[in-house]
């Protein structure tokens, strides 16, 4: 009983610290610039945005939003989308 309650304590503690970890980029994100990469049915890259800041995702809906930094427009778009904080990488 006790090495079942002590797996279950390392477990849960493991847990718990990968949580803080995700959550802590999350909050390291807020704000940043993000490249959003929208791919398709073939894995091909159909368009690459940068946003002026932080990328938000539809309530109820698989869709996100973002302002442009080209265009400073809104831009709402869903698929096969990959979102990345911006680093030093140039965007091809």
């Amino acid at each position: 009983m006790k090495k079942l309650l002590f797996a279950i304590t390392v477990l849960g503690t493991f847990i718990i610290s990968s949580c803080k970890d995700s959550q802590q980029a999350q909050y390291n994100a807020l704000g940043k610039p993000h490249i959003i990469t929208l791919y398709g049915c073939s894995g091909n890259i159909i368009k690459i945005w940068e946003s002026t800041g932080s990328v938000s995702n539809e309530a109820n809906s698989d869709g996100w939003y973002f302002e442009d930094a080209a265009t400073g427009k809104l831009v709402e778009v869903t698929g096969t989308l990959v979102i990345e904080v911006k680093d030093s990488r140039k965007i091809q």
